[in-house]
């Protein structure tokens, strides 16, 4: 037994047994040395707090407002209380209503709010930084990778601060799903697997020749494909990458007995999915079909790849202002060289995947060859077929390679510090590692700096509007309006612009306002409970107009041709217009509704 010691222990302390034996020494743990052992951990702690609280920042000068697809998933969370079990976002048989349940349960114990909407999105950003703090760490192979990976995240450009943060239902929650994804891939691909004779682990090969690792990671990978796949298409830009080294590693690997269970997880993942297309004649298929549009001409795709989307990606682009010729061209350089950097190095890697082998490759390849095939993902799936106008239609779709970015990156910087020293042979040996780390993280602090820059100017009230018409500032409290509406005995109306969905859930529904000029064009139709009202004779409508420049002039005029009078309440930035001598249908008047000029 050993004898009780009064006080503390000193470093070096030996405690004796009574027995006579030899003396045992103990190493009293202090606070430093504990912290040099878990100094990643405690980095990555400092960097989720940094995070959330520049997103907490950003939220606070947004008002916490929201467009109005943020609002849609506002709306589907009040009717998830009042009973409702949506399987799909409203009008989107592709977007699974994530946010919206999340949402709900916030609303259950808080109330309706705007900012009960933004935790969802909140949160999740929060994941993406730590998850990319573990493919660093995992993929590249160090501490110091994940760290500078997660720093970088939790330190975002402008664009994809404002973009992750928006409750647009199943949208950061995909960048989550595929880092996953790729972790577990990984993981199969080059995390090595016992030799059946190893005699440890004869006894654990017991189902087909696989171990209960193998069979596990096989279901957790199809669980998190099922899941991805049933939230949103964009999952397509983690699953080209995955499959095709999946492939690399064996060829067979569809009709291997670990497939099944791989298909059991997607199975499991997916169900609701395969529920409401059994039950409505295949909705999401049909709905891409229908939805083809004009094909632009592939090279005219990439060329706008290239000179638009990539510096959206990399942060030297935003829609609301000029980042500057400067700070435009370091970011839109830093990463490129990055990128070329990664096929440099790893050349050898690549050059397998010409002979559809994975010698030579490493974890890190993974990444590359996600970010090297999403332009060309980005064509397949037909979005750049939207992008030639000045409206963000594709940034959203552009979050996965964001989101992988910053990994390769920080990854990049963490191996050129550990790879210099030796090469500089002209600084003295002690020197050497100084001097190394001294230039990536002049680096890492010059994005860094570069992205925070954009915050300094930014407008935030602006970049929390629409996406797609983002010269629209609608106010921060539609109050007044709402109040309006409701004195004048209105309780349809109909919108210009997607604010009407805010109109709807700051209303609580007491004002039910459908865009039906996007309907006539062949929009979405998000609301077919409000949309249904257009054929009811003799309702009463009031039109919230949203115009830059010809206000309401053309439903005016409309209205005067038909011989009804109206009254006129200009509620900035609102022009408000209610038919008094007899009801109007936006049937009648549809020319007067626009898209906001």
């Amino acid at each position: 037994m050993i004898e009780p010691v009064a006080g503390h222990l000193a470093k070096g302390t030996v405690l004796k047994e009574r027995s006579g034996s030899a003396p045992i020494r103990h190493e009293a743990v202090g606070g430093l040395d504990w912290a040099r052992r878990h100094w990643a951990g405690l980095g990555l702690t400092a960097i989720l707090l940094l995070a959330a609280g520049l997103r907490l920042f950003v939220l606070f000068k947004m008002h916490f407002i929201y467009d109005g697809d943020e609002a849609m998933t506002g709306v589907m969370a009040k009717h998830i209380l009042e009973g409702e079990r949506p399987i799909f976002t409203y009008g989107m048989p592709y977007m699974a209503p994530t946010e919206a349940y999340f949402t709900a349960f916030v609303y259950a114990l808080f109330g309706v709010s705007g900012w009960g909407m933004k935790v969802a999105p909140f949160l999740a950003s929060l994941g993406v930084v730590a998850l990319n703090y573990a493919l660093g760490r995992r993929l590249i192979g160090s501490k110091g990778a994940g760290l500078c990976a997660a720093l970088l995240t939790a330190l975002p450009s402008l664009y994809l601060m404002v973009t992750s943060l928006r409750a647009w239902n199943h949208s950061t929650e995909t960048i989550l799903g595929g880092q996953i994804l790729l972790w577990l891939t990984a993981a199969i691909i080059w995390e090595p697997t016992p030799a059946a004779s190893d005699a440890s682990l004869a006894r654990a090969r017991r189902w087909w020749g696989y171990t209960r690792r193998e069979w596990l990671l096989w279901a957790g990978l199809g669980l998190v494909v099922g899941i991805s796949f049933y939230g949103h298409m964009l999952a397509v830009f983690y699953y080209v990458p995955v499959v095709i080294f999946l492939f690399f590693k064996d060829k067979l690997f569809p009709f291997r007995p670990l497939a099944l269970a791989g298909a059991v997880g997607f199975l499991a993942g997916s169900w609701p999915w395969w529920v409401y297309n059994l039950g409505s004649d295949w909705a999401t298929i049909r709905y891409f079909s229908d939805h083809g549009g004009r094909k632009e001409a592939a090279a005219d795709v990439l060329r706008f790849w290239f000179s638009h989307s990539w510096p959206l990606a990399t942060g030297a682009y935003n829609y609301w202002f000029f980042t500057g010729l400067a700070l435009a061209l370091g970011l839109n350089v830093v990463f490129s060289l990055t990128i070329l950097g990664w096929v440099g190095v790893r050349w050898r890697g690549l050059a397998g995947w010409g002979r559809l082998s994975l010698k030579g490759s490493r974890p890190v390849d993974l990444l590359l060859l996600q970010v090297l095939v999403s332009p060309f993902v980005y064509l397949a799936l037909g979005q750049g077929n939207v992008a030639f106008q000045p409206l963000d239609t594709t940034g959203r779709y552009l979050l996965p390679l964001m989101g992988t970015l910053p990994v390769l990156l920080g990854g990049g910087l963490a191996s050129l510090a550990g790879w210099l020293p030796p090469r500089l042979r002209f600084l003295p040996v002690r020197q050497r590692p100084v001097a190394a780390y001294a230039l990536a993280g002049l680096v890492l602090l010059g994005v860094i700096g570069a992205n925070l820059y954009q915050y300094r100017r930014a407008d935030f009230v602006a970049t929390a509007q629409s996406p797609y018409f983002p010269r629209l500032r609608p106010p921060v409290d539609n109050g007044p309006v709402i109040s309006y509406l409701h004195s004048q005995g209105i309780e349809y109306a109909t919108c210009n612009h997607w604010v009407g969905h805010r109109l709807i859930l700051d209303s609580a529904e007491a004002v039910k306002c459908v865009d039906y000029h996007d309907l006539s064009v062949g929009g979405l139709d998000r609301f077919a409970r409000y949309s249904a009202a257009l054929k009811i004779p003799g309702l009463r409508w009031g039109f919230v107009l949203l115009n830059l420049e010809d206000g309401s002039t053309v439903l005016e005029n409309r209205l005067k041709a038909l011989g009804v009078s109206y009254t006129r309440q200009e509620i900035a930035p609102y022009l408000v217009i209610i038919p008094t001598s007899r009801p109007v249908s936006p049937t009648e008047v549809v020319e007067g509704l626009h898209y906001p000029l």
